[in-house]
């Protein structure tokens, strides 16, 4: 394990295909040997598509995700940052301040980064070169679970999961990693970027974040 990169409070240290992997409560995975830190679903551009079709939502939240990546980026001090797909939300052109925004990202960061192909991912964007799929040995990085190759140990997005704790009135939306034997699936770590629930199958573990802080649901 890289000494840099040890699990802090408030993260959970989980064994995945045979290799140890760091959930963190700012819904990104740490994988200390490959010095990489791991992510889904920012959806950059969300906010400034609703605005274009006259729906009013606050700006700001492209920034703040920017800073929350650079942030863990330089905290753990990884080699590379893998954002497995969902990196934009649409194909219509990035607003200049958006587009600079990225580009400084991208050129200021002391990491490499590697865009894997999400749904949302479809048109070309001359930022940042994107591949279908990332295979880290022996685990494969691809953003829709459905995709996955079946037996394939696999990390991917795509499904924004959500938990819901407690019951009636009181019961809490929390957004929460997903594991199974062969698939560990991130909640999404756009600002701006909403989630669906999910309900723990036989052999799947859910694990909720709620208060700067990585749990296991009982259930």
């Amino acid at each position: 394990m890289k000494p840099s990169i040890i699990p802090e409070a408030g993260s959970r240290q989980i064994r995945f295909a045979g290799e140890d992997l760091i959930l963190l409560a700012e819904r990104a995975v740490l994988w200390p040997t490959r010095s990489a830190l791991m992510l889904s679903d920012v959806h950059f551009g969300k906010s400034a598509t609703f605005r274009a079709f006259g729906i009013p939502v606050p700006e700001g939240e492209s920034q703040t995700d920017l800073d929350r990546i650079t942030q863990l980026v330089e905290r753990y001090e990884v080699e590379h940052l893998a954002i497995i797909g969902d990196f934009y939300h649409s194909g219509i052109a990035l607003s200049p301040s958006l587009h600079e925004s990225l580009a400084s990202f991208r050129d200021s960061l002391n990491a490499e980064i590697i865009l894997v192909r999400g749904n949302h991912d479809k048109t070309r964007h001359e930022l940042l070169p994107i591949i279908d799929r990332l295979n880290w040995s022996p685990i494969e990085l691809v953003h829709d679970p459905a995709d996955s190759t079946p037996q394939q140990p696999t990390i991917a997005g795509h499904l924004h999961p959500l938990c819901r704790i407690g019951k009636g009135g009181r019961a809490s939306r929390l957004p929460c990693f997903m594991k199974t034997e062969n698939l560990l699936v991130l909640p999404a770590f756009g600002t701006f970027t909403a989630g669906h629930i999910v309900k723990a199958k036989a052999g799947q573990t859910l694990y909720p974040i709620a208060k700067q802080t990585v749990f296991i649901d009982p259930r």
